[in-house]
Protein backbone atom coordinates (compact mmCIF):
# COMPACT_ATOMS: atom_id res chain seq x y z
CA UNK A 1 0.00 0.00 0.00
CA UNK A 2 1.06 3.22 -1.01
CA UNK A 3 1.84 4.89 2.69
CA UNK A 4 0.82 8.13 1.99
CA UNK A 5 -2.99 6.25 1.00
CA UNK A 6 -4.94 5.10 4.12
CA UNK A 7 -8.33 3.55 4.46
CA UNK A 8 -9.20 5.55 7.14
CA UNK A 9 -7.82 9.05 8.44
CA UNK A 10 -8.88 10.52 12.19
CA UNK A 11 -7.55 13.71 12.76
CA UNK A 12 -7.63 14.45 16.77
CA UNK A 13 -6.33 12.32 19.28
CA UNK A 14 -8.42 12.91 22.20
CA UNK A 15 -10.87 9.87 23.24
CA UNK A 16 -13.27 9.84 20.47
CA UNK A 17 -10.11 9.92 17.84
CA UNK A 18 -8.55 7.13 19.89
CA UNK A 19 -11.81 5.09 19.99
CA UNK A 20 -12.34 5.38 16.69
CA UNK A 21 -8.98 4.36 15.44
CA UNK A 22 -8.83 1.50 17.89
CA UNK A 23 -12.00 -0.06 16.53
CA UNK A 24 -10.66 0.37 13.10
CA UNK A 25 -7.45 -0.55 13.80
CA UNK A 26 -8.59 -4.11 15.32
CA UNK A 27 -10.88 -4.45 12.81
CA UNK A 28 -7.91 -4.87 10.34
CA UNK A 29 -8.09 -1.29 8.43
CA UNK A 30 -5.16 0.56 7.68
CA UNK A 31 -5.84 3.96 10.07
CA UNK A 32 -3.66 6.87 10.71
CA UNK A 33 -4.24 9.20 13.56
CA UNK A 34 -3.03 12.79 13.56
CA UNK A 35 -2.70 14.36 17.22
CA UNK A 36 -1.95 18.06 17.21
CA UNK A 37 -0.02 17.58 20.90
CA UNK A 38 3.09 16.35 21.89
CA UNK A 39 3.29 13.06 24.02
CA UNK A 40 1.37 13.90 26.85
CA UNK A 41 -0.31 16.80 25.88
CA UNK A 42 -2.25 18.79 28.22
CA UNK A 43 -5.87 18.91 28.13
CA UNK A 44 -8.22 21.18 30.35
CA UNK A 45 -10.66 19.09 32.21
CA UNK A 46 -12.26 18.60 35.39
CA UNK A 47 -11.17 14.54 34.62
CA UNK A 48 -14.69 12.84 35.51
CA UNK A 49 -15.56 9.78 33.60
CA UNK A 50 -19.32 8.68 35.25
CA UNK A 51 -19.20 4.98 36.25
CA UNK A 52 -20.80 3.65 32.71
CA UNK A 53 -17.64 4.76 31.01
CA UNK A 54 -15.77 2.25 32.96
CA UNK A 55 -17.83 -1.08 30.96
CA UNK A 56 -17.21 1.09 27.25
CA UNK A 57 -13.74 1.45 27.75
CA UNK A 58 -13.56 -1.97 28.93
CA UNK A 59 -15.65 -3.28 25.40
CA UNK A 60 -13.75 -0.83 22.84
CA UNK A 61 -10.22 -0.78 24.82
CA UNK A 62 -9.83 -4.48 25.86
CA UNK A 63 -8.38 -3.00 28.88
CA UNK A 64 -9.66 -1.47 32.26
CA UNK A 65 -8.55 1.81 33.43
CA UNK A 66 -5.07 1.49 34.84
CA UNK A 67 -4.22 3.14 38.41
CA UNK A 68 -1.59 5.22 36.85
CA UNK A 69 -3.86 7.36 35.27
CA UNK A 70 -6.41 8.83 38.33
CA UNK A 71 -6.04 10.77 40.43
CA UNK A 72 -6.24 11.04 44.31
CA UNK A 73 -8.72 9.90 45.13
CA UNK A 74 -9.78 7.79 42.33
CA UNK A 75 -12.96 7.20 42.63
CA UNK A 76 -15.18 10.10 43.82
CA UNK A 77 -19.93 10.02 44.77
CA UNK A 78 -21.57 13.53 43.03
CA UNK A 79 -22.24 15.84 45.28
CA UNK A 80 -25.27 18.62 44.68
CA UNK A 81 -26.17 22.05 46.68
CA UNK A 82 -29.03 23.88 45.35
CA UNK A 83 -29.23 27.60 45.56
CA UNK A 84 -30.87 27.70 48.72
CA UNK A 85 -27.70 26.53 50.38
CA UNK A 86 -25.39 23.62 51.34
CA UNK A 87 -28.32 22.96 54.30
CA UNK A 88 -30.92 21.39 51.31
CA UNK A 89 -27.63 19.87 49.79
CA UNK A 90 -26.08 16.37 49.70
CA UNK A 91 -25.02 13.26 48.30
CA UNK A 92 -26.37 11.53 45.41
CA UNK A 93 -27.18 8.02 46.08
CA UNK A 94 -25.62 5.25 43.99
CA UNK A 95 -22.82 8.03 42.05
CA UNK A 96 -19.63 6.61 41.23
CA UNK A 97 -17.24 8.68 39.17
CA UNK A 98 -13.85 8.28 38.17
CA UNK A 99 -11.64 11.13 39.15
CA UNK A 100 -8.84 10.33 36.10
CA UNK A 101 -5.57 12.95 35.15
CA UNK A 102 -6.76 13.84 31.50
CA UNK A 103 -2.98 14.47 30.27
CA UNK A 104 -1.92 10.54 30.97
CA UNK A 105 -5.55 9.15 30.53
CA UNK A 106 -5.64 10.23 26.71
CA UNK A 107 -2.05 9.06 26.30
CA UNK A 108 -3.45 5.55 27.53
CA UNK A 109 -5.57 5.97 25.03
CA UNK A 110 -3.70 7.26 22.21
CA UNK A 111 -1.48 4.36 23.00
CA UNK A 112 -4.15 1.78 23.05
CA UNK A 113 -4.75 2.63 19.81
CA UNK A 114 -0.95 1.76 18.52
CA UNK A 115 -1.27 -1.30 20.35
CA UNK A 116 -4.45 -2.22 18.34
CA UNK A 117 -2.42 -1.38 14.84
CA UNK A 118 -3.10 2.32 14.34
CA UNK A 119 -0.18 4.46 13.41
CA UNK A 120 -0.52 7.40 15.51
CA UNK A 121 1.48 11.02 14.56
CA UNK A 122 2.07 13.39 17.51
CA UNK A 123 2.80 16.83 16.58
CA UNK A 124 0.90 17.06 13.49
CA UNK A 125 -1.20 20.01 12.95
CA UNK A 126 -3.91 19.20 10.43
CA UNK A 127 -3.86 22.46 8.21
CA UNK A 128 -6.35 22.05 5.63
CA UNK A 129 -9.28 19.09 4.55
CA UNK A 130 -10.54 18.65 1.16
CA UNK A 131 -12.79 16.01 -0.71
CA UNK A 132 -12.97 14.98 -4.14
CA UNK A 133 -13.64 11.56 -4.46
CA UNK A 134 -11.39 11.16 -1.53
CA UNK A 135 -10.35 12.93 1.35
CA UNK A 136 -6.76 15.07 1.24
CA UNK A 137 -6.01 16.21 4.31
CA UNK A 138 -2.63 18.16 4.63
CA UNK A 139 -0.64 18.69 8.09
CA UNK A 140 2.40 20.19 8.96
CA UNK A 141 5.03 18.26 11.38
CA UNK A 142 8.05 19.50 12.81
CA UNK A 143 8.32 22.35 10.23
CA UNK A 144 7.74 20.20 6.95
CA UNK A 145 4.47 20.14 5.35
CA UNK A 146 2.34 17.00 3.91
CA UNK A 147 -0.37 15.44 2.11
CA UNK A 148 -2.32 12.22 2.78
CA UNK A 149 -5.31 10.47 1.59
CA UNK A 150 -7.86 8.04 2.48
CA UNK A 151 -11.80 6.76 1.96
CA UNK A 152 -12.48 7.77 4.98
CA UNK A 153 -12.73 10.61 7.07
CA UNK A 154 -13.41 10.64 11.29
CA UNK A 155 -13.04 14.21 12.92
CA UNK A 156 -12.44 14.16 16.51
CA UNK A 157 -10.36 17.39 16.75
CA UNK A 158 -12.48 19.30 19.33
CA UNK A 159 -15.09 22.08 19.65
CA UNK A 160 -13.34 24.11 16.99
CA UNK A 161 -12.86 21.00 14.53
CA UNK A 162 -10.82 22.55 11.67
CA UNK A 163 -12.31 19.23 9.54
CA UNK A 164 -15.78 21.19 10.55
CA UNK A 165 -14.95 24.37 9.68
CA UNK A 166 -13.28 23.52 6.17
CA UNK A 167 -15.42 20.81 5.09
CA UNK A 168 -18.90 23.11 6.16
CA UNK A 169 -17.75 26.69 7.23
CA UNK A 170 -21.02 28.35 7.39
CA UNK A 171 -21.64 25.65 10.18
CA UNK A 172 -23.23 27.08 13.73
CA UNK A 173 -21.32 25.77 16.80
CA UNK A 174 -22.26 27.53 19.84
CA UNK A 175 -19.83 27.10 22.90
CA UNK A 176 -20.17 27.13 26.38
CA UNK A 177 -16.56 28.37 28.20
CA UNK A 178 -15.60 27.08 30.89
CA UNK A 179 -12.65 28.44 33.29
CA UNK A 180 -11.05 26.81 35.84
CA UNK A 181 -8.69 27.24 38.61
CA UNK A 182 -6.00 24.68 40.49
CA UNK A 183 -5.29 25.56 44.30
CA UNK A 184 -3.46 23.92 46.80
CA UNK A 185 -5.65 23.19 49.90
CA UNK A 186 -4.70 23.40 53.29
CA UNK A 187 -7.82 20.65 54.97
CA UNK A 188 -8.83 17.28 53.59
CA UNK A 189 -11.22 17.12 50.90
CA UNK A 190 -14.03 14.39 50.92
CA UNK A 191 -13.98 12.52 48.01
CA UNK A 192 -16.99 14.41 45.89
CA UNK A 193 -17.42 15.80 42.82
CA UNK A 194 -19.17 18.90 44.53
CA UNK A 195 -21.60 20.81 41.86
CA UNK A 196 -22.90 23.91 43.28
CA UNK A 197 -26.03 24.81 41.34
CA UNK A 198 -26.52 28.87 41.64
CA UNK A 199 -27.25 31.78 39.48
CA UNK A 200 -24.82 33.77 41.52
CA UNK A 201 -21.88 32.00 39.83
CA UNK A 202 -22.98 30.24 37.15
CA UNK A 203 -25.87 29.62 34.28
CA UNK A 204 -24.93 26.16 34.89
CA UNK A 205 -22.98 25.35 37.79
CA UNK A 206 -20.15 25.75 39.47
CA UNK A 207 -17.72 22.44 40.68
CA UNK A 208 -14.97 21.13 42.91
CA UNK A 209 -12.58 18.12 42.07
CA UNK A 210 -9.98 17.10 44.66
CA UNK A 211 -7.00 16.10 42.96
CA UNK A 212 -4.45 15.40 45.39
CA UNK A 213 -3.40 17.90 47.47
CA UNK A 214 -5.07 20.42 45.38
CA UNK A 215 -8.54 21.24 44.42
CA UNK A 216 -10.04 22.30 40.97
CA UNK A 217 -12.56 24.75 41.19
CA UNK A 218 -13.96 25.52 37.97
CA UNK A 219 -17.72 27.40 36.46
CA UNK A 220 -18.90 27.69 32.87
CA UNK A 221 -20.75 30.89 31.21
CA UNK A 222 -22.64 31.44 27.85
CA UNK A 223 -20.25 33.02 25.14
CA UNK A 224 -22.36 36.32 25.83
CA UNK A 225 -21.49 36.16 29.70
CA UNK A 226 -17.71 35.61 28.67
CA UNK A 227 -16.30 38.66 30.77
CA UNK A 228 -18.03 37.14 33.71
CA UNK A 229 -16.01 33.78 33.88
CA UNK A 230 -13.32 34.27 35.79
CA UNK A 231 -15.30 37.17 38.03
CA UNK A 232 -17.60 33.68 38.76
CA UNK A 233 -14.42 32.21 40.25
CA UNK A 234 -13.43 34.65 42.32
CA UNK A 235 -16.94 34.45 44.05
CA UNK A 236 -17.30 30.64 43.96
CA UNK A 237 -13.58 31.03 46.13
CA UNK A 238 -15.17 32.88 48.56
CA UNK A 239 -18.51 31.35 48.72
CA UNK A 240 -16.08 27.52 49.34
CA UNK A 241 -14.48 29.51 52.32
CA UNK A 242 -17.21 31.16 53.58
CA UNK A 243 -19.03 27.63 54.09
CA UNK A 244 -15.86 26.07 55.41
CA UNK A 245 -15.63 24.24 52.49
CA UNK A 246 -12.09 24.23 51.61
CA UNK A 247 -9.64 26.40 52.99
CA UNK A 248 -7.56 27.82 49.74
CA UNK A 249 -4.06 28.51 49.02
CA UNK A 250 -1.92 28.95 45.87
CA UNK A 251 -3.31 29.16 42.69
CA UNK A 252 -1.08 26.82 40.61
CA UNK A 253 -2.81 27.17 37.50
CA UNK A 254 -6.16 29.14 35.79
CA UNK A 255 -7.03 28.23 32.57
CA UNK A 256 -10.00 28.41 30.36
CA UNK A 257 -11.75 26.41 27.75
CA UNK A 258 -14.75 25.50 25.55
CA UNK A 259 -17.41 22.68 25.10
CA UNK A 260 -19.77 22.76 22.70
CA UNK A 261 -23.20 24.13 23.79
CA UNK A 262 -26.19 23.93 20.51
CA UNK A 263 -27.64 21.26 18.49
CA UNK A 264 -24.59 18.49 17.17
CA UNK A 265 -23.85 17.93 13.58
CA UNK A 266 -22.41 14.57 12.98
CA UNK A 267 -21.40 14.46 9.53
CA UNK A 268 -19.84 17.24 6.76
CA UNK A 269 -19.48 16.42 3.26
CA UNK A 270 -19.44 12.59 3.74
CA UNK A 271 -16.79 13.05 6.87
CA UNK A 272 -17.72 11.37 10.30
CA UNK A 273 -17.83 14.04 13.55
CA UNK A 274 -17.35 12.51 16.91
CA UNK A 275 -16.92 13.99 20.56
CA UNK A 276 -16.52 17.45 20.74
CA UNK A 277 -16.40 18.37 17.15
CA UNK A 278 -20.06 16.70 16.36
CA UNK A 279 -21.33 18.94 19.45
CA UNK A 280 -21.64 15.55 21.27
CA UNK A 281 -21.59 16.95 25.57
CA UNK A 282 -24.09 16.76 27.60
CA UNK A 283 -25.01 20.25 28.25
CA UNK A 284 -26.63 19.62 31.48
CA UNK A 285 -23.20 18.01 33.73
CA UNK A 286 -20.84 19.13 30.65
CA UNK A 287 -19.10 15.90 30.29
CA UNK A 288 -18.29 15.18 27.15
CA UNK A 289 -15.29 11.84 27.49
CA UNK A 290 -17.97 9.31 27.72
CA UNK A 291 -19.79 10.84 24.66
CA UNK A 292 -16.85 10.52 22.58
CA UNK A 293 -15.33 7.48 23.32
CA UNK A 294 -19.15 6.30 22.43
CA UNK A 295 -19.33 8.29 19.12
CA UNK A 296 -15.45 7.57 17.94
CA UNK A 297 -17.14 3.70 18.20
CA UNK A 298 -19.94 4.32 16.50
CA UNK A 299 -17.93 6.19 13.68
CA UNK A 300 -15.78 3.06 13.29
CA UNK A 301 -18.52 0.75 13.26
CA UNK A 302 -20.33 2.47 10.43
CA UNK A 303 -17.02 2.53 8.54
CA UNK A 304 -16.58 -1.03 9.08
CA UNK A 305 -20.43 -1.93 7.99
CA UNK A 306 -20.58 0.27 5.03
CA UNK A 307 -17.40 -1.45 3.20
CA UNK A 308 -17.37 0.58 -0.10
CA UNK A 309 -20.15 2.55 0.26
CA UNK A 310 -20.53 5.94 2.40
CA UNK A 311 -20.58 5.22 6.18
CA UNK A 312 -23.16 8.48 6.73
CA UNK A 313 -26.54 6.81 7.17
CA UNK A 314 -25.12 4.24 9.06
CA UNK A 315 -23.68 6.26 11.60
CA UNK A 316 -26.40 8.65 11.17
CA UNK A 317 -28.75 6.02 13.10
CA UNK A 318 -26.62 4.42 14.89
CA UNK A 319 -25.87 8.23 16.57
CA UNK A 320 -29.17 9.41 16.59
CA UNK A 321 -30.33 8.45 20.77
CA UNK A 322 -27.23 10.57 21.51
CA UNK A 323 -27.94 13.42 19.00
CA UNK A 324 -31.81 13.41 20.16
CA UNK A 325 -30.44 13.28 23.90
CA UNK A 326 -28.06 16.11 23.82
CA UNK A 327 -30.69 18.52 22.15
CA UNK A 328 -33.52 17.63 24.26
CA UNK A 329 -30.99 18.46 27.27
CA UNK A 330 -29.52 21.43 25.75
CA UNK A 331 -33.53 22.70 25.21
CA UNK A 332 -34.05 22.29 29.44
CA UNK A 333 -31.03 24.07 30.32
CA UNK A 334 -31.81 27.11 28.40
CA UNK A 335 -35.00 26.99 30.54
CA UNK A 336 -33.39 26.59 33.58
CA UNK A 337 -33.45 29.45 36.44
CA UNK A 338 -33.04 29.12 40.12
CA UNK A 339 -36.06 28.21 41.19
CA UNK A 340 -35.63 24.95 38.44
CA UNK A 341 -32.20 24.19 39.93
CA UNK A 342 -33.67 23.82 43.32
CA UNK A 343 -36.00 21.52 42.30
CA UNK A 344 -33.73 19.54 40.31
CA UNK A 345 -31.21 19.37 43.43
CA UNK A 346 -34.24 18.10 45.50
CA UNK A 347 -35.50 15.58 42.96
CA UNK A 348 -32.12 14.17 42.49
CA UNK A 349 -31.17 13.78 46.23
CA UNK A 350 -34.77 12.18 46.88
CA UNK A 351 -33.91 9.52 44.50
Amino acid sequence: MDAENWDLIVVGGGPGGASAATIAAKAGLNVLLLESGDLMRHKPCGGILPEITEELIEEVFDSMIPSDVLSEPAELVLRYTPPSGEVNGGRVSNSRLFNVKRDEFDQWLRNCAKDSGATILHGARVTDVQFVNMFSVTYVQNGKQNEVSARNLIAADGVHSLVRRRLIPNASAPKMLVGQRLIKVSNEMPADFHCVFAGMFSPFYAYTVPKGDSLKIGSGMTEDERLDLMPSLDRFSDWLQQNQIAELGEMVLQEGWAIPFGEPIVTAEGALLVGDAAGLCNPLSGEGIRLAIESGQLAAEAILESKDASPVENYRQAIAGMVRMVTALHKIVLATDDDARENFVSSELAR
